[in-house]
């Protein structure tokens, strides 16, 4: 609903736009434009301002905040000209679960939060704080910044990771530690670490390959990108409680690989 209403505003209002231009004067034309976009950015900075109060007064877990962020995904995806091809919706567990999949793309949250369609937080690098209204994004859904070149604060932000897990969030982390390549699909090794994260927590493992998203950051917007998602079976904790962190690692690992290997675009 979202996209449709954002979509038909900029339509009706470029097309009132192009239909009052010939009643302006050649002189005056350009400034009308300018003074048009400025009124545009004007309205969607409003726009943004208050999501972001919705967001901040809003509990994490609440429905209608999930709904908004659900339908802004969604959009970003439409305008970034994504196509998606999705497997295994099935696999979608029902409990509290941590996500782990390959990362490629700075669209890669986007992507799975909207193919999961849950109320899901995430933990993310610590220098995307500085961005603005991100930050503030971040804040609303309880990602947590972790900074992996300080040891001490990356083990606070992860125990907190946990702390939120524990009490019924669910969470999507990246076991790469960022965008190591995209060169390849494949996973370019992993943090074990981050696998702390699950089984600290007692939670549900739901690993998900992502094929082509590595081509976003030559195509999008402006090149159509076929994305393949594949959520694979969930791994339960009685099935895990026998391995450590680097065996876990690369249990998940080889799971995740295995989609993108076998499944070309």
């Amino acid at each position: 609903m979202l996209t449709i209403i954002i979509l038909l505003v900029a339509f009706v209002g470029f097309t009132l736009l192009w239909s009052l231009l010939p009643l302006v004067s050649a002189w005056w034309w350009i400034l009308y434009i300018l003074l048009g976009a400025v009124l545009t950015v004007l309205a969607f900075a409003i726009f943004i301002l208050i999501l972001l109060l919705i967001f901040k007064r809003t509990p994490y877990n609440g429905k209608y905040k999930h709904k908004i962020a659900w339908q802004i995904v969604q959009f970003i995806r439409i305008i970034m000209n994504i196509k998606l091809e999705v497997e295994g919706i099935e696999n979608i567990p029902n409990s509290t679960f941590v996500v782990y999949g390959n990362h490629k793309s700075m669209l890669d949250v986007v992507i799975i939060y909207e193919v999961y369609h849950k109320i899901m937080s995430a933990v993310a690098k610590k220098n995307l704080v500085k961005v603005p209204v991100l930050n503030k994004l971040m804040e609303a859904f309880e990602v947590v910044p972790l900074d992996r070149e300080n040891e001490r604060e990356g083990v606070k932000a992860l125990l907190h990771a946990i702390s939120l897990v524990k009490g019924g969030y669910n969470m999507l982390i990246f076991p790469e530690g960022g965008i190591k390549s995209r060169e390849v699909e494949t996973m370019v090794g992993f943090k074990a670490g981050a696998f702390k994260l699950a089984t600290k927590a007692q939670a549900i493992i739901s690993p998900v390959s992502l094929i082509g998203s590595s081509k976003l950051s030559k195509n999008a917007p402006f090149h159509r990108t076929k994305v393949k998602v594949i959520i694979h079976k969930p791994i339960t904790p009685a099935e895990y409680e026998n391995e450590n962190t680097f065996e876990l690692g690369e249990k998940v690992r080889e799971i995740i690989d295995n989609g993108v290997l076998n499944n070309k675009i």
